[in-house]
């Protein structure tokens, strides 16, 4: 997310490198950062993390527990800022809220972030098995939502995982379902009001975009809304893929 006067970068599951080079892309310095917001402490949402705190001194920003399992892992000293759920913090032009998720991790979380300038704000709630009161109540007022919509539960519950794998996911500590993302969404947006809404973190093999974008149509159709209450897109796994600007519409942004 970035403003006139700085920027945050949400969750670094990749490698430094490459970070810089997509970063770069988008006119965005790793140096300028004014944080990095670290959900929890999987590796595909935190693997570039450390390595970048320590080469630019700028802060992970997590919740204490996440914080703990990064420097077991990482012995290196790097900057950090602790953000139990619920606390709130200024971090440049920014005001970060850290939002209570529910996932097999040692202190998940979600975030809220707000931007003084253009008044806007963006909730993002990603690896997190149910929705809390948390990651509800922040929706309002926010102008994009980037939700986890992880798997197709017929896909999943039939499809090549083992059982054990298919109980972790299915459970409350494991991943939304596109059932549970897009009722969120379409209970938000008929009492609040249109939005902007990312769908993310799409599994390779149990999920599709087509049957997101197949589900969510559905059931905006059966609650009886005339046209899609949400201006929904899909967030690619590999790659940055959107663009959003404050008081527009998502937009698919080529990257090749």
């Amino acid at each position: 997310m970035t403003s006139d006067s700085g920027a945050l970068l949400v969750d670094a599951g990749i490698g430094v490198r490459t970070l810089k080079r997509w970063c770069g892309e988008r006119g965005v310095a790793l140096e300028s950062l004014s944080g990095v917001l670290v959900t929890h402490e999987h590796g595909d949402h935190s693997v570039g993390a450390v390595p970048l705190a320590v080469k630019y001194r700028v802060p992970i920003v997590a919740t204490p527990g996440t914080l703990a399992a990064l420097q077991r892992s990482d012995k290196r000293d790097f900057p950090t800022l602790a953000l139990s759920p619920g606390d709130e913090t200024g971090l440049g032009a920014f005001g970060v809220r850290s939002l209570l998720t529910t996932h097999d991790a040692a202190e998940p979380c979600g975030f809220r972030v707000e931007t003084s300038t253009k008044n806007t704000a963006l909730v993002y709630a990603t690896d997190t098995g149910s929705i809390t009161p948390d990651v509800r109540s922040a929706c309002c007022g926010a102008s994009l939502l980037v939700v986890e919509a992880n798997h197709d539960i017929h896909r999943l519950r039939f499809g090549p995982y083992p059982e054990s794998l298919k109980s972790r996911i299915l459970a409350r500590t494991g991943h939304l379902s596109n059932n549970a993302a897009v009722d969120l969404v379409l209970s938000h947006t008929l009492e609040h009001g249109p939005a902007s809404v990312w769908f993310a973190h799409l599994s390779e093999i149990n999920n599709t975009p087509g049957i997101v974008r197949a589900y969510w149509k559905r059931r905006w159709q059966e609650a009886g809304c005339a046209a899609s209450p949400a201006a929904v897109e899909i967030a690619q796994r590999d790659s940055p893929s959107l663009l959003w600007r404050a008081g527009a519409q998502a937009v698919q942004k080529s990257l090749f």
